[in-house]
């Protein structure tokens, strides 16, 4: 069994959106820990609605392409369109950031998702649950988190707790 750290996030009929696709993977998975809501604004297109996100660590017997074409499924099912925009207003968006392995390693396949080093909205969720997985780097989730400084100005916790 892997633990995979995935991260929810939308910005379409937000609340609403975000439960169903919370349940929707604690109906497919085993969830071992999610973190706070925060919302952010939409990276990419100033002028769309904010987002929400959450962070959740889910264990599977999938291995990860398995676990992403799960996720792809999950968010067709939530109504998610993919279009050409990457930066499109959403339903849902599940993004796996890493997998790891028993004892707290990120597995190098699949390598860690990008935006958990550059943004806020993966990187704080994610660090909340998983702050001490320890990547190939040797750093940890929690120290990627730290190093990206100060969020951005709407950046903030809707939550005081998961």
């Amino acid at each position: 069994m892997t633990r995979y750290l995935v991260l929810i996030g939308t910005n379409l009929d937000r609340e609403r959106s975000l439960a169903r696709a919370d349940a929707a993977l604690a109906g497919r998975f085993e969830v071992l820990a999610r973190s706070r809501v925060y919302e952010g604004d939409a990276v990419g297109d100033p002028g769309g609605p904010p987002f929400l996100n959450r962070a959740l660590l889910l264990r599977s017997s999938l291995a990860p392409a398995a676990l992403r074409e799960a996720l792809r499924r999950i968010e067709a099912d939530l109504g998610r369109v993919r279009t050409e925009d990457r930066n499109a207003p959403r339903s849902a968006d599940l993004d796996l950031l890493l997998a790891l392995d028993d004892a707290g390693a990120a597995l190098a396949d699949p390598p860690a998702h990008r935006d958990l080093a550059s943004r806020h909205y993966a990187a704080v969720p994610a660090a909340e649950i998983a702050g001490d997985a320890r990547l190939p780097s040797g750093g940890t989730v929690a120290a990627l988190a730290a190093a990206l400084g100060p969020p951005p100005p709407r950046f903030r916790p809707m939550t005081d707790r998961p």
